[in-house]
């Protein structure tokens, strides 16, 4: 089942309007009562939008909603990534150039 088709289920929609009783029917962020929806602060492979726990999602306005996925899910990506890796993937690039760099002056 496609995940479109996921927040068209009951199940979703039960738990989505759950969340926006929870927030009072505002978004978090602005406190604006237009064009809310129910955002998942971050998503694991296999869960179903209505298996997540409560305190991993917020009501949102559109606008909020919209500047979180064009504006801070890359910052989110490289937190993740340097969390992982203990580097970020500046550093991780400019490692390999100077190993790149070493490994040609031995040869």
């Amino acid at each position: 089942m496609a995940y479109s088709d996921d927040l068209k289920n009951g199940k979703w929609q039960q738990k989505r309007l759950q969340i926006m009783q929870r927030d009072k029917f505002k978004c978090l962020s602005c406190r604006s009562e237009n064009k809310l929806t129910v955002h998942h602060l971050y998503y694991k492979h296999g869960l179903k939008p209505w298996e997540y726990a409560d305190n991993s999602l917020v009501t949102l306005c559109e606008n909020c909603h919209n500047e979180i996925h064009d504006k801070h899910a890359e910052l989110a990506g490289n937190l993740a990534f340097e969390m992982l890796t203990g580097f970020s993937l500046e550093d991780l690039v400019e490692l390999e150039s100077l190993f790149a760099e070493a490994n040609f002056k031995k040869h």
